[in-house]
């Protein structure tokens, strides 16, 4: 699951001793977010 790679490779780093993932979907997502660059790949500009 995404949030168990991000706390992997988090702990991968020299000198984490602990870390904790919390993943969350407030403010909800929207295309809004996309830079500009982004939304050239996908074609939305």
């Amino acid at each position: 699951s995404l949030p168990m790679e991000v706390n992997e490779k988090i702990l991968s780093v020299p000198g984490v001793k602990s870390v904790e993932v919390d993943l969350t979907f407030d403010p909800p997502w929207d295309e809004d977010k996309l830079s500009d660059e982004a939304k050239l790949e996908l074609g939305l500009l």
